[in-house]
């Protein structure tokens, strides 16, 4: 394991290459935390001034303020961003791709899938392989090609999108002055929540719009329109079918990606709140009595273990959520470690002496235990 923490402002550089899967979660500490699971010399940390170069061969857990910059060199496995609102520039990813509560991205090339949701800048992406899924999306989207399909929701600053594959599905309000665009190789959907625009329709299969509008001429593939107040400019182009409707009302069906979601963003905060707990408790044992004993050292590496272990199998929880008949359960997750008397001597030794409070050593045990 080749781990590193640094003390940074709240606004650090991190320029990353992974060969496996690399996650990274922003807390509201100014301190980056890295663990490689691999101690070859391959893998190795370098810093200079608020600039820091990670090179992992194996799998890569990193903890950043919500302002770092991120620039992610390649990551050969999947990649996981969350809550970090810093510009975010990604080259190459040859797994998935899951950007969530995040602020500006560029991005160049997913070789998988792309989830990407709850963006409060613009976002720029070359090329997705597999199916992309974006929702709520403050900024404008710029998407040059999805292969598989496309899934939209609410996007407020406009989407532009040169090719996708497959069947392309949208749903948002139109935005004052903002500007839609989609092509895509199957059918394509949209469903609109609110606002008017000029629109533009061309397929090669059916045309059916369910819109009042006005100014309409054309036929049963190709036909142009105005729609409410006309404020944004929507342009669609389908080879299959091209159905322009009104946005859901009243009570909204039951959505098991949403529930999925909720269940998801609620796991990120707490683990991301435990993990701010861990590192204030760890930080403030070194300020009172130096760098850790082997003993303590011991027992802090075990918390830290045993909370990674609790993350993981939340988080795939939370990704295999779903609604299924006759599947069997999951075998449970082997016992945590059980914590010494040996360890819990020292955590009680440490509060008797005034090395940490009562409510640190609670949360040493607890995480002890798993």
């Amino acid at each position: 394991m080749t781990n590193a923490k640094y003390t940074t402002t709240a606004t650090p550089q991190l320029k990353i290459s992974c060969q496996a899967d690399l996650q990274i979660v922003g807390t509201t500490d100014n301190v980056v935390a890295i663990d490689i699971e691999d101690n070859s010399p391959a893998s190795r940390v370098e810093r200079q001034d608020e600039r820091i170069v990670v090179t992992a061969q194996r799998d890569c857990d990193i903890a950043c303020p919500i302002g770092t910059l991120l620039t992610i060199e390649h990551a050969s496995g999947d990649l996981r961003v969350t809550q970090v609102k810093g510009a975010l520039v990604v080259n190459l990813v040859n797994g998935d791709a899951a950007l969530h509560d995040v602020g500006p991205v560029a991005m160049k090339s997913v070789q998988g899938d792309l989830s990407l949701r709850d963006a409060s800048g613009d976002v720029q992406i070359e090329v997705v392989r597999g199916d992309a899924k974006l929702k709520r999306v403050a900024g404008r989207v710029v998407l040059n090609k999805v292969a598989g399909d496309l899934s939209a929701n609410d996007l407020g600053g406009g989407l532009a999108v040169s090719q996708v594959g497959g069947d392309a599905t949208l749903q948002t309000s139109l935005g004052d002055g903002c500007t839609y665009t989609v092509k895509a190789g199957g059918d394509v959907i949209l469903r609109v929540n609110n606002g008017g625009g000029q629109f533009a329709l061309n397929c090669k299969g059916d045309l059916r719009v369910r819109l009042p509008m006005t100014n309409w001429t054309g036929n049963d593939r190709s036909a142009t329109g105005t729609y409410g107040d006309g404020s944004a400019q929507v342009t669609l182009m389908a080879d299959g079918d091209l159905l322009v409707l009104p946005g859901n009302s009243g009570a909204a069906p039951f959505d098991p990606d949403a529930l999925s979601e909720q269940v998801e963003a609620m796991i990120e905060s707490a683990m991301s709140q435990f993990e701010s707990q861990m590192s204030r408790v760890q930080h403030d044992l070194e300020q009172r009595f130096g760098k850790f004993d082997k003993q303590a050292e011991k027992a802090a590496e075990r918390a830290a273990r045993s909370a990674e272990r609790a993350k993981r199998r939340a988080e795939h929880a939370a990704g295999s959520w779903s609604f299924s008949v006759g599947r069997s359960p999951t075998p449970p997750a082997p016992p945590s470690e059980p914590v010494s008397d040996q360890e819990r001597l020292m955590i009680l030794k440490m509060v008797e002496e005034g090395k940490i409070t009562a409510d640190q050593a609670a949360q040493l045990l607890s995480a002890l235990e798993g």
